[in-house]
């Protein structure tokens, strides 16, 4: 070590021992130890390297834990690994954790002896707990949020699915309360900041609007016909991107990929048409492909930006 940075961590040790930041002895046996029994005289020079200090405390710390005898192999001291401290925090979250497993156990056994009503109730008061507990860990803890919020969901669908299966409601009411579902996806979107949310929103307003026309256009089925159903919407939501791009992105990106993906929806439609021709619909997927491609290609300017691709 050379003297200049010793001068500096002995003036330092010294301050230490003034100001009884350190014990007595400690302070003499780290003198001792950096100034070999012969402490040099402390210099202003030695204030002025304070950007060497931190460096000097390393070395102080990594000395402290037992310095060798002179002559004698040095050997790494064994530092254990600390345990994170326990605060309130973390012992909130061991017992909402343990209460929600042990109370997913409980239901998983019993929950067919409960009245319908009853488990409506348990599928709804589960699902706004997890999302509660998703919008108080939004900054604290974004991945958490994201499992909370993707169980939320998933346990609102689902067990919605499975009363109305129940209790015989007919297909229009589960159309409904998937457009319900598609509206709360829509709002978490921007109440929590998160894209996805709004892609699963719009999509599934999609499906919605898929599933309630195909009997209509399956009724004298006609390609244009189909076309006209789907098409118009494409190209509102790809405009709507194009419109708010510049203030929301974000969002922007979000409806011009669901209008490219509403542009194929007539052809999808059709697949579960009987009266639709296979061949004909080949064709319209290669023409919208070409036409999409074509499309994206002379625009690259705006996805590029605004899309980050």
């Amino acid at each position: 070590m050379d003297d200049q940075r010793k001068r500096v961590i002995i003036s330092e040790i010294e301050n230490w021992r003034r100001n009884h930041l350190l014990p007595e002895h400690y302070c003499i046996f780290l003198l001792n130890l950096y100034t070999e029994g012969d402490r040099p005289q402390s210099s202003e020079t030695a204030r002025k390297g304070s950007g060497s200090i931190a460096s000097g405390f390393g070395q102080v710390a990594a000395s402290s834990q037992g310095a060798p005898a002179r002559g004698t192999k040095a050997t790494a001291p064994y530092v254990s690994g600390n345990a994170a401290p326990i605060s309130g925090k973390m012992i909130l979250s061991w017992l909402i954790g343990a209460f929600l497993i042990a109370g997913i156990i409980l239901l998983a056994f019993h929950f067919n002896r409960f009245t319908p009503l009853m488990q409506i109730a348990i599928f709804a008061c589960f699902s706004l707990i997890c999302y509660i507990l998703a919008f108080a860990f939004r900054k604290s803890s974004p991945l958490v949020t994201h499992l909370l919020l993707g169980l939320s969901f998933v346990v609102l669908l689902l067990g919605g699915f499975y009363m109305i299966h129940q209790l015989g409601g007919p297909l229009s009411v589960m159309l409904i309360y998937l457009s319900i579902i598609s509206i709360l996806l829509c709002g978490s979107a921007f109440l929590f900041g998160f894209p996805y949310l709004l892609y699963c929103g719009v999509l599934a307003f999609a499906l919605v609007y898929g599933v309630a026309t195909v009997d209509r256009v399956g009724d004298r089925y006609t390609w244009w016909r189909a076309e006209l159903y789907w098409v118009p919407v494409a190209c509102l939501m790809v405009g709507l991107g194009f419109l708010v791009h510049q203030n929301y992105p974000k969002w922007a990106g979000v409806f011009a990929i669901c209008g490219m993906i509403a542009f194929f929806g007539a052809e999808l439609q059709s697949l579960y048409i009987p009266s639709a021709r296979q061949d004909l619909i080949q064709l319209l997927l290669f023409i919208k492909v070409f036409l999409s491609s074509a499309f994206f290609f002379f625009t690259r300017g705006y996805w590029y930006q605004w899309l980050r691709l």
